[in-house]
Order: C-alpha cells, then sequence, then structure tokens
C-alpha cells in the first residue's frame, strides 16, 4: 500500500471536532498492527505514540491533528485531474479532509516503511495525534510536554506546494463586543428605546477590519441580537478576531477598537459598549539556521521540491509546541482550498511529501 492508497482509506472515516474517537482507533489499530504498542491517550483524546529507532539519534516528534471542520462526515474520495495531473476530491457533497488526513496517511505509511527495516537505523520518532485542532488548538494546548523526549518537530497540516516550510505564524485575539440598548414597543413609543442594532451598525461602519497591513488582518464575522421586528432591540453581540505576526500592531488595533466602542457609547446615550478581547495564541517564529528548518532544506534540495521558507496566517498545532518549548515547522503537504467543498490534493506531491519525510526520520 503507497501513501495514496492509505489516504483514499483515511478520508471516509467521520472525523468532526469533538468527534475524533474513531480515527484514533484507526491510528491506533495500523500502528499496533505495525509493532509500535507504546501508545498513550490523554485526557484530551490525544494520541501519544513513540517509535523505536536507533538511540544514538536524535528523536523526532511528527505532528497532524485528527479532526476536521464540518462537513466531514460521509466524505467520499474521487480521483480526479487538475491541469492534466491526478488528484484526489470529494464527490462535492462534503469537505475532503486532506487537512490533515493527509498528514495522518504520511505518518502512518513513513511508520509502515520503517517498520520493515525493523526500526534499527531510523531516528526514534514521537508521534502527536492532536484533537480539537480546528476549534481552537484544544487538544495541543491539553498536551503534557513534560513526556517529549523530541529536539523538534514537523507539522504534517500546511496547505499549499510540496517545499514550503512555514517557520512563523500570527499572534490571535479574539473579539466580543455587547451592545447594551433599552427595549420599547416599536410602534407605540419608539423614541423610549435605544436600539442595539443602530450602535452596532455604528460600531461596524468605524472598526476597522479586512486586511490592514501585510501581517495584520481583522475580521467581524458574527452579528446576533435583536427579539422581535415590534420590539427596539435591547441587545446585540458581535465577535470577529485579528491576527499579527507583530504585537504592536495588535496593541494598536485594539486601542482603535476601544476608542471607537466609547465614542459609540458617548453618542448613544444611556446605552453601553462593553469590548473584550481574548488571546487565543501567541506568534512564533523559528530561526531560518535552526536544525529543524536546515534539515528540512537539505532534503528538499536533494528531492528537487524547492524549499521556501514562508509565514502563515493561521493557527497551528505549530503555535502551541512553539510555545511550549519545542522548536515546530508546518511542512507544505500539496492540498488546496482546505475548509472548503472544492478541497483537493494533489497524488504525486502527497507522494512527495511522504518521501520527504522518510528521509527527515530514516
Amino acid at each position: 500500500m503507497g501513501v495514496v492508497e492509505r489516504f483514499q482509506g483515511i478520508v471516509p472515516i467521520d472525523n468532526p471536532s469533538g468527534r475524533e474517537e474513531f480515527i484514533r482507533q484507526f491510528i491506533e489499530g495500523e500502528l499496533k498492527a505495525l509493532g509500535v504498542r507504546e501508545q498513550v491517550v490523554d485526557a484530551a483524546g490525544n494520541l501519544f505514540v513513540r517509535v523505536p529507532g536507533n538511540a544514538a539519534k536524535e528523536t523526532v516528534m511528527l505532528s497532524a491533528h485528527m479532526d476536521s471542520v464540518p462537513p466531514c462526515e460521509g466524505i467520499v474520495p474521487v480521483l480526479d485531474e487538475r491541469g492534466g495531473r491526478p488528484v484526489i476530491r470529494s464527490e462535492g457533497r462534503t469537505i475532503l479532509g486532506a487537512d490533515d488526513k493527509s498528514g495522518i496517511a504520511v505518518a502512518l505509511e513513513v511508520v509502515s516503511q520503517l517498520a520493515q527495516q525493523g526500526f534499527r537505523e531510523n531516528h526514534p520518532l514521537e508521534l502527536f495525534f492532536s484533537t480539537g485542532e480546528e476549534v481552537g488548538l484544544t487538544g495541543a494546548k491539553g498536551f503534557d510536554m513534560s513526556q517529549v523526549r523530541a529536539r523538534y518537530c514537523y507539522v504534517l497540516d500546511g496547505e499549499g506546494r510540496v517545499g514550503l516550510i512555514f517557520n512563523a505564524g500570527p499572534s490571535q485575539e479574539n473579539v466580543q463586543i455587547e451592545c447594551a440598548g433599552r427595549a420599547a414597543h416599536a410602534g407605540i413609543a419608539p423614541e423610549a428605546g435605544i436600539s442595539a442594532i443602530q450602535m452596532g451598525a455604528a460600531l461596524c461602519a468605524q472598526l476597522p477590519s479586512g486586511r490592514l497591513a501585510d501581517d495584520l488582518t481583522c475580521n467581524l464575522g458574527v452579528i446576533q441580537g435583536g427579539n422581535a421586528m415590534n420590539i427596539v432591540a435591547p441587545a446585540l453581540s458581535i465577535r470577529g478576531e485579528m491576527r499579527s505576526h507583530d504585537e504592536s500592531k495588535l496593541t494598536q488595533l485594539i486601542g482603535t477598537y476601544q476608542a471607537v466602542c466609547q465614542a459609540v457609547e458617548e453618542r448613544f446615550a444611556g446605552g453601553s459598549v462593553a469590548l473584550k478581547t481574548v488571546r487565543r495564541y501567541d506568534h512564533f517564529y523559528v530561526d531560518p539556521q535552526h536544525l529543524v528548518i536546515q534539515r528540512a532544506v537539505q532534503h528538499c534540495d536533494a528531492l528537487g521540491l524547492r524549499p521556501q521558507l514562508a509565514p502563515m496566517n493561521i493557527g497551528s498545532d505549530a503555535h502551541i509546541l512553539n510555545q511550549n518549548g519545542l522548536p515546530t515547522v508546518v511542512l507544505g503537504m500539496g492540498f488546496h482550498y482546505s475548509h472548503s467543498l472544492g478541497e483537493f490534493i494533489y497524488c504525486e506531491e502527497l507522494e512527495q511529501v511522504c518521501a520527504l519525510v522518510q528521509r527527515l526520520v530514516a
């Protein structure tokens, strides 16, 4: 079995966030069949595995997350082509789930190849299969790092071509705004009310959003409020997020949001606007001279894969692993349009990233 066939076999396993037990049991069974029995499931549902190897070599970690975004149940993989290149996609009713079943497939295929060699010459491996990555990196946040022996880690979860090495990720702040007005009958005494919806509209008209700089984005994504058409809305909430690789830019943007919220509150006398920001994760940066990057570049060159360092503007388990002291980069996996019905992965690139990871650990 090759990595493409292995991936096609994993894709149909249902794995929404919070219900990763089916895919975890599959991974456990596959590894046990390969003779890898040192496996631990922690309180967060993460699966942590030790794969034997040559003790004279440093231990390396590989990581992939076990959950996918909806709709991810009843996935049917379809072999197709794009620009004359073979790809795998879903039949169109669901995502494909290459984010991150491709990472799981590569990790299992690499262990399968090492098992054929008796685990004699490879680096000792630690495999970290996390839960809840798609809903706030919850599995990684609950992972006990004290058990880790690895010197560095490759997260098999990057969107884009093989050869991309993501060595930086942004900080993210969640934004919560609560507008409190005053209810009144909209037909009898509208002047007695204070519309939280109008307050929210004033906020949205003034709060910066979109791509505000090369390394600063902000999005207001959810608005909820109002009780009925004949009631002046007494409450409204706005939810959003801010991301940046530069802490000072995040701090400045939060200050702008505070000033706008205060101005709108003063404009709607008797109402109130409460702003709260919550840090989801801190930015990370791995120096290009670090061994985790140098080895990836070296083996990309050997395979003709055009290594390229790049920042990413999304959240990843790499944030938490780096934050906890384990130098970690994310490898491009060859999948595209993740989190959408149009998601696909190039078969050739799935094979290439498997060959790359095999060289990194063999």
